[in-house]
């Protein structure tokens, strides 16, 4: 097979590769380097660039160049019209520009001394590139070294080359203005079913807190009547969901931040209510000695006893019978480190997996909403939880709560 037929295939191979390339969420640039690294390899020259005009046509920027010697790529070098007037009635004509002895070419001599010579660029080859009939730029092929006559083959495939340049372009900007109306689209439903949230947040508060006005006047009924204890347990369940209705309003008000908060104090006086409520199936055991009371947290008391009450409630779901639940909480540092373990039937690897899952349950009254609830406070906290589980070896929960 002779030079020249070696020559043909190489150019059709090449532009069979080209019209198969295809712009993919990576972005245009990485469709756009291989079609520039492999019009170098098959014009064997030195360097190729896509240089684009600015909005108002007087400047060209090198977009993407690539110089096939160093395998490096660059951007950034610009032309300007007013320097270089023959050269853009060249570029400007939207014909191919084929300079075959660049420095002495009517149409390229202007850039042998502040382009050409430094460069060492003999021969330029320019390709138009078009956008909706609209000349946008070229594709700029520079042989390093000696003139160079461009083949008519040669130019047929610089040709392509810009016309694929522009493919690569539009496919691109449609791929990204797909995107934007995915994220408005997502935005816009993100912000519907919030605004239902808070709708329901705020309906729930109100008739929560009717509830709970029924519990104290209960609590003073009992009290009245000689049953200090439980009507202090009433009264205590009130104040606790006091506080959740507080937290449910303020969400509905988009502004769910509270204080920070003594762990100690807030856990201790959850004691008497999680007793109660985990009686028929747990003993809970309380450890807070290695918590100073005087240590607050970064996260307001309505989110610990939320976070508490949903660790305990979910530990006492776990349980097959009557078992035993531990609740802890210790300084560390600059952190507070809550734990809360149960001997229970542990979880297999994949439902550990998809506990934080909203909806998500393995029971079958479940709402799933409780673990749920409880990632969201330590995630709006800037806290961390982990949990370690196996079936028959029980669960544990560790809540590491930066200090306030």
């Amino acid at each position: 097979m002779g030079g020249a037929d070696r020559d043909r295939v190489a150019f059709e191979t090449a532009r069979l590769e080209l019209a198969r390339m295809r712009v993919t969420m990576a972005g245009h640039e990485v469709a756009l380097q291989g079609a520039l690294r492999l019009c170098a390899r098959t014009l064997k020259v030195d360097r190729v660039g896509f240089w684009r005009f600015a909005e108002d046509r007087q400047a060209l920027a090198l977009a993407l160049g690539y110089t096939l010697s160093s395998d490096e790529w660059n951007a950034g070098d610009v032309l300007l019209a007013s320097k270089y007037p023959a050269y853009w009635v060249a570029i400007e004509s939207r014909r191919i520009v084929a300079a075959h002895d660049a420095a002495h070419d009517a149409a390229t001599h202007e850039l042998a001394e502040s382009y050409l010579a430094p460069l060492g660029i003999g021969a330029l080859l320019d390709a138009p590139v078009f956008r909706a009939g609209e000349l946008i730029g070229v594709v700029c092929f520079e042989h390093v070294g000696a003139a160079r006559t461009w083949r008519p083959d040669e130019l047929s495939f610089a040709s392509a080359t810009g016309d694929l340049v522009a493919m690569v372009l539009e496919q691109g900007a449609r791929l990204t203005a797909e995107a934007a109306l995915r994220v408005a689209a997502g935005r816009a439903a993100a912000a519907e079913k919030l605004e239902l949230v808070e709708r329901l947040a705020r309906g729930v508060a109100h008739d929560f807190a009717n509830v709970l006005l029924a519990v104290e006047l209960v609590a003073a009924r009992v009290a009245r009547d000689g049953d200090a204890e439980a009507a202090a347990s009433l009264r205590a369940c009130a104040e606790v969901g006091g506080n959740l209705v507080g937290q449910l309003r303020r969400f509905g008000d988009r502004n769910n931040r509270g204080a920070a908060a003594p762990l100690r104090g807030v856990v201790e006086h959850m004691v008497p209510i999680l007793v109660t409520l985990l009686r028929d199936a747990a003993t809970i055991e309380v450890d807070l000695d290695a918590l100073p009371a005087d240590v607050t947290v970064a996260m307001p008391a309505g989110h610990v006893e939320q976070l508490v009450l949903n660790l305990c409630l979910n530990a006492k779901d776990a349980l097959p019978g009557h078992g035993a639940i531990r609740l802890a909480a210790r300084a560390a540092g600059a952190a507070v480190v809550v734990t809360v373990a149960d001997d229970g039937v542990g979880m297999t690897p994949e439902v550990v997996a998809r506990i934080w899952e909203p909806y998500f349950t393995t029971k079958a009254t479940g709402t799933g909403l409780g673990l749920a609830t409880v990632k969201a406070i330590v995630d709006e906290a800037g806290a961390e939880i982990a949990v370690a589980s196996a079936p028959g070896r029980g669960t544990t929960f560790t809540v590491t709560i930066p200090v306030a």
